[in-house]
């Protein structure tokens, strides 16, 4: 019986080889892009035993792709998605038995993503570079009446969901005398924590937090959390850091926040509209955060690292494998 794989979008091509290589004697290995004929797709997704994705096929301009794609995927055993957000599945759409699983290789670059943004807003390194260029001495003791920075030893971290990225950024911010507290949906026992509680004490994560950290997923209960009353219950000198989904923090909410100065700051790495592969210039929400001097905007890049690719392939490789094999999966979601 043919044993099929179909690998869906053009970054899916960084497993292509490796799979080649690993069965290609043993299994029939494709690889498509969401550009080609819808039907073609759905064709080549009827023969597939495994499925791997990647986030083009999401973010498809055509909004059912990924529904007619895994229900046309009758034989399928095995979605393996290689990045982590799985809003965009859902359960009643797989086939009988299907399992799907996805990797979450991208904790280490996240982390560190998040503590350059807290040292940032804590020193303002841009700041004084841009000054000092420009020949003024605004901070600094030299003149002794220079402006003071921050800083970050003693100030709490509040993690809205605390996973890998949220326990990644813990190990890391520990040597820096930091302090955390968390809510999530299944809160446990956690030394490194003053407290972790469920999403009922959100104010009061706010109000104690210097840094609020969001990498819960996007759901209907996470939906516009953070909203304009919950952003009231912030310190004024409060950051927030959402590195999780836009829509987490309602758009309009958090730019009155930041235009006002309700709030410290914001570092926002996801967003509210994105850019396509044919559409490479456009702001990333219709507001104008880009006014603002109290966000650090970029571009969904926290985890996009020289090392990720790497990471990607052998957790996929690993995981297929298993599967093959019969072991015990990583990283299930159904």
């Amino acid at each position: 019986m043919d044993r099929n794989i179909l690998i869906v979008g053009e970054y899916g091509k960084i497993f292509l080889a490796p799979l080649i290589q690993a069965l290609g004697k043993s299994w029939t290995i494709q690889h498509c892009t969401v550009d080609q004929a819808k039907s073609e797709l759905l064709e080549l997704a009827s023969k597939a035993h495994i499925l791997v994705v990647s986030a083009e096929l999401v973010y498809s301009k055509d909004s059912t792709l990924v529904q007619d794609l895994i229900t046309a995927g009758k034989q399928l055993q095995l979605i393996q998605v290689p990045f982590s957000g799985m809003e965009w599945l859902k359960k009643e759409w797989l086939p009988d038995g299907c399992i799907v699983c996805n990797t979450n290789q991208h904790s280490e670059p996240i982390a560190e993503y998040v503590m350059l943004g807290i040292l940032e807003f804590a020193i303002n390194m841009r700041h004084m570079d841009r000054e000092l260029r420009q020949g003024r001495w605004t901070y600094g003791g030299s003149i002794v009446r220079g402006m003071k920075h921050s800083e970050i030893q003693h100030k709490t971290i509040g993690f809205i969901g605390f996973g890998y990225i949220a326990k990644r950024v813990t190990e890391l911010a520990t040597p820096f005398g930091m302090e955390f507290i968390a809510i999530s949906r299944n809160p446990k026992v956690d030394a490194r924590l003053k407290w972790w509680k469920d999403s009922s004490h959100l104010e009061a994560l706010l109000m104690e937090s210097d840094y609020v950290l969001i990498t819960a997923p996007l759901s209907e209960s996470t939906r516009d959390l953070i909203n304009e009353s919950t952003l009231k219950k912030m310190k004024p000198t409060g950051v927030i850091i959402n590195v999780a989904r836009g829509p987490i923090i309602n758009e309009a909410a958090i730019y009155k926040a930041l235009k006002n100065h309700e709030i410290g700051g914001a570092l926002l790495d996801v967003w509210y509209q994105y850019a396509s592969t044919d559409n490479l210039e456009m702001r990333p929400s219709v507001l104008p955060f880009h006014e603002l001097d109290n966000v650090i905007m970029t571009p969904h890049t926290a985890s996009w690292t020289d090392q990720l690719d790497q990471r990607r392939i052998d957790s996929v490789m690993k995981n297929i494998q298993n599967f093959i094999d019969q072991k015990p999966l990583a990283e299930v979601v159904f």
